[in-house]
């Protein structure tokens, strides 16, 4: 994330509006098994644990991820944010505010993804 200026908390972004923000696009991929949509189990896959696919066009490689991630990342962040905890706290991250550099998946604690736009 990268700001011209720091907000009135003196942050770039509060990292629990961010939480917030993209918690839906993350938590999607959480127990999850992602796989191209031509794959020969597919349909067997999808037959023993129905809601536990994410089907894509393309192979599902970290990458892949990284990017697609990145994408909705820079969509929130462009369009703006605002949103209440549990505690009924508001979070906002003004439109435009922000520009993602990079967003960075990892696969296992020693292998990883980086995706950005110049």
């Amino acid at each position: 994330m990268a700001s011209e200026t720091l907000d009135a908390n003196d942050m770039v972004v509060d990292f629990k509006a961010l939480k917030l923000a993209l918690g839906e696009a993350i938590n999607r991929f959480d127990h999850r098994m992602a796989i191209h949509r031509d794959d020969p189990l597919r349909e067997a896959m999808a037959a023993v644990h129905p809601d536990s696919l994410i089907v894509f066009d393309r192979d599902p490689t970290t990458e892949v991820i990284a990017e697609e991630l990145f994408r909705q990342a820079a969509e929130v962040l462009a369009q703006g944010f605002s949103g209440a905890s549990a505690n009924g706290h508001v979070y906002e991250i003004p439109a435009g505010r922000l520009r993602l550099e990079r967003l960075r998946v990892w696969e296992t604690p020693n292998s990883w993804a980086e995706f950005s736009v110049s």
